[in-house]
């Protein structure tokens, strides 16, 4: 039996909460999903449990609407879903290690902002939307990480002001190679981002001259040199 189309429409956004379409999947928030089905009013963003909800109020016999981030260099669009209100709706999760995000929106192939969130000018002088992200949702999560591009972001949260590095058979277990940055926004937090040569296998942090596996890393071994390391997966 074919669909009527508010009940493809209802299927579609349940659906996508469960990460069945490319809609950006997210842990089951019962106040997300109320909001989702429930917004009959574009609205400013709204950030909850690290997720952004974003609405838009478009014209009539508007088909696709998009956005697309600054500092992806908009060259990757995310497609909003029509609720049974006819609002577009689009969730995604809070990019780590950002307190703003700056980005457009795509309305039927015509670039222009949102009319919920701030407006700013870019170093062209192009409007773009700006959207604060609260400081506890934008802290990145300690650890190794494979990122998108194929670099590894290492992350390790200990103490303000220490001095952080990260040693490796990739450098040469030199701790003066590697400097992790600390966070200006989240105090002993330390990220570094490395491309990593293919046959990098173990690191370790080096913490105001000790160092140490990583705290976060199940995955272990004896390095060349018998000492405890952490395997780059």
């Amino acid at each position: 039996m074919a669909l009527s189309g508010r009940c493809r429409t209802v299927l579609l956004i349940l659906m996508a909460l469960i990460g069945v379409l490319p809609i950006f999947a997210t842990s089951f928030d019962t106040e997300l999903h109320h909001r989702i089905l429930n917004t009959r009013e574009s609205a400013e963003p709204y950030v909850s449990n690290n997720v952004i909800m974003l609405s838009y109020s478009a014209p009539k016999g508007t088909q696709v609407v998009s956005l697309a981030l600054e500092h992806e260099k908009y060259q990757r669009f995310y497609s909003y879903e029509k609720n049974i209100h006819g609002i577009f709706i689009l969730t995604m999760p809070v990019p780590e290690g950002y307190n703003e995000i700056r980005y457009r929106l795509i309305v039927d192939g015509l670039w222009t902002v949102d009319p919920n969130a701030g407006i700013q000018r870019d170093s062209r002088g192009v409007q773009v939307s700006s959207l604060i992200i609260p400081v506890h949702s934008s802290m990145p999560t300690p650890g190794i990480k494979q990122l998108s591009d194929g670099s590894i972001r290492f992350v390790y949260f200990g103490e303000y002001g220490s001095r952080v590095s990260l040693v490796g058979d990739f450098n040469r277990w030199d701790p003066y190679l590697t400097p992790m940055e600390e966070s200006p926004v989240h105090p002993g937090v330390y990220t570094v981002t490395m491309n990593m040569p293919p046959d990098s296998r173990f690191y370790r942090f080096v913490i105001d001259g000790h160092e140490i596996p990583d705290p976060e890393n199940p995955l272990s071994s004896r390095n060349g040199w018998g000492e405890i390391a952490s395997i780059i997966r």
